[in-house]
């Protein structure tokens, strides 16, 4: 019987071998307006949910766990575009006036670092568009585009600096109804109002050549920011209300990197509603469903003011209820976009120190 081979002996010189590098694990980061200065930076583990909980009466929502994982000082923001995630990093783009520079949130090192103002004359970006492709973090405005590049490394001379591009935009940075990051990892497609005879258009921006594509005078299917789904092989995200689909998931064919199309994707709405379940307590949602607390519901009534106007005539209702599901995508026989059983649920509170201002939209990322 011939003897067997030692493990020196098997794998040769073990210095030598190229052992794979483990995948770090993501986490869903949630960034919460209940700081007076600020925003506290909260870490899930989904893999923590209660699996199947949809069946069952949901259970009281928890408060988060102290102290958060960090705090990022920074205005409290009306618009959730002004969070942008990089990397691994979140950016909170409005700092305030008299902050010197951006704070980033590591999401790998949970270290903070500042980051400088794209421009001292673009400091009010007055609804930019953030986006992040091909390693770079694009900011656009009506008026100016930048990105930034790598962070030097630790005890580099060389400054952390953005990169004034020579053309603006060709549609208007305030009108951004969706965007979504094709698979090449490079081309960025933005669905937004034209500058050209003021028309709505989609267009894609090469992040290498810094040039940009006018694909038609469509927009995609989606609100907010869609993402590609290699099992799917199209790009998902929460559908436009106004093409019926509120509280729903869609789907569409990744547009031809060069391709000019007469019409978008043909979509492919989720039969399933995901949210929007009590639309009387419903706030806003992108990946996690943002409510009221049951519990303050008569203060709406009392005050006689309805969810749509309690944004800007807001009653002292500083408590906020956050439902997170997460879930996986198919097709079904007929061709149907749903969503598969497997579904597991999370549900947390927590108190605002104010009574208004800020955005109604959760702010959400997957790290």
């Amino acid at each position: 019987m011939p003897k067997r081979k030692g493990f020196d002996e098997r794998c040769g010189d073990v210095g030598a071998v190229k052992w794979p590098a483990p995948q770090r694990k993501q986490h869903l980061y949630l960034l919460l307006d209940d700081w007076e200065r600020g925003y506290s930076v909260r870490r899930l583990d989904t893999d923590a949910f209660d699996s199947d909980a949809g069946a069952n009466p949901p259970a009281p929502p928890e408060r988060f766990a102290e102290p958060p994982v960090a705090r990022i000082e920074a205005e409290h923001a009306n618009d959730d575009r002004n969070f942008v995630s990089h990397g691994t990093k979140i950016f909170a783009m409005q700092p305030g006036e008299a902050s010197p520079a951006i704070p980033a949130f590591d999401a790998r090192t949970l270290g903070l670092s500042l980051c400088p103002w794209p421009s001292s004359s673009h400091r009010d970006y007055r609804l930019p568009f953030f986006a992040s492709a091909a390693g770079k973090l694009f900011v656009f405005t009506d008026a100016y585009a930048a990105y930034l590049g790598d962070q030097p490394p630790p005890g580099s001379k060389v400054p952390w600096a953005w990169t004034a591009m020579e053309a603006r935009p060709p549609f208007y940075a305030s009108q951004v109804r969706c965007y979504a990051l094709h698979p090449d990892g490079r081309t960025l497609f933005v669905s937004a109002g034209s500058r050209r005879r003021h028309r709505s258009g989609t267009f894609s921006l090469d992040a290498d050549r810094l040039e940009w594509t006018r694909h038609g005078d469509w927009l995609l299917p989606f609100r907010g920011q869609a993402y590609f789904d290699a099992e799917l092989e199209a790009w998902v995200g929460l559908c436009g209300e106004r093409d019926g689909g509120d509280g729903r998931l869609c789907a569409c064919d990744v547009t031809p990197v060069a391709a000019e199309l007469t019409s978008p994707p043909s979509p492919k709405l989720g039969e399933d509603k995901l949210f929007r379940r009590n639309p009387e307590l419903h706030l806003g949602a992108k990946l996690v469903e943002s409510m009221f607390h049951k519990d303050d519901e008569h203060l709406l009534r009392d005050h006689k003011v309805d969810v749509v106007d309690a944004y800007y005539n807001c009653p002292p209702q500083r408590r906020r209820v956050l439902y997170m599901t997460t879930f996986g995508l198919k097709y079904n026989k007929e061709g149907q976009l749903r969503t598969t059983l497997q579904r597991a649920h999370g549900c947390k509170m927590y108190k605002r120190p104010h009574d208004s201002g800020g955005s109604t939209k959760p702010l959400e990322f997957w790290l």
